[in-house]
């Protein structure tokens, strides 16, 4: 990969903030979408003030870069996705709170995702929030979920796509290239991932000669892979 020190006179590169409980990561990519340089940054991110995350993502030197585009992903546990047609703004807390309990610093977002005639709404901790808006202030934050259904996943597709955190894997599932599925599952080892992997399968029909897996967020030898693979045909990391 790139050193990023290299970075810093040139333009034609995208840069993807993606943030977590326990820190946040960087990563680089050209033009072509292809990885450069990726760097993690391990701190409980969710409890700093927003004057401390604007100096912390400061002494970055990957956020000095003049990028022709700058993504800000959020992975949230509180969210939910409504119908278009049923959505309306000023509900969203209540959508919300129908699944989770906000807390009272928390603030609600949602993106509206055309494509799939969806809204997603999560909240996130608003001295966070109110940091990306002072050091972005025309980029919208999305989503981890949101990001994957519009980046990641095309129309039409069918198969299980499950974007792996710790201990945490959510999963979007097509069936004959309809939204089927939206949901989170807590694992503990691989073979409690590869058992929620399973029990999708059976419980939507799915066959596992043809429906292909897609695992977002991991390394192509992880465990997860190596259990799934045991039972389903195909199974890609990306």
């Amino acid at each position: 990969m790139e050193d990023t020190t290299d970075l810093k006179q040139k333009n034609n590169y995208s840069l993807s903030i993606r943030f977590c409980s326990n820190g946040f990561s960087l990563l680089v990519c050209d033009e072509s979408n292809l990885l450069l340089s990726s760097k993690r940054v391990s701190t409980s991110v969710f409890s700093l003030s927003e004057e401390e995350i604007i100096h912390l993502l400061a002494q970055q030197p990957e956020t000095e870069v003049d990028y022709r585009n700058i993504r800000l992903i959020c992975e949230m546990d509180n969210y939910t996705f409504i119908p278009v047609p049923i959505f309306k703004p000023e509900n969203a807390v209540d959508f919300l709170n129908l699944q989770h309990k906000t807390a009272k610093n928390d603030r609600i977002v949602f993106k509206i995702l055309e494509t799939w005639n969806t809204v997603n709404v999560f909240s996130m901790p608003n001295t966070l929030n109110m940091a990306l808006k002072q050091l972005y202030p025309q980029l919208s934050i999305e989503h981890h979920l949101s990001y994957l259904l519009s980046y990641k996943i095309k129309q039409g597709e069918s198969g299980i796509y499950i974007w792996v955190r710790p201990k945490t894997m959510d999963v979007v599932v097509l069936k004959n290239g309809n939204l089927t599925l939206i949901n989170s599952y807590s694992y503990q080892t691989p073979e409690d991932f590869t058992y929620f992997t399973l029990n999708i399968f059976e419980q939507l029909s799915l066959d596992t000669e043809t429906c292909e897996v897609k695992l977002f967020n991991t390394e192509k030898l992880s465990p997860f892979r190596k259990y799934i693979q045991k039972y389903v045909k195909n199974v890609y990391c990306e």
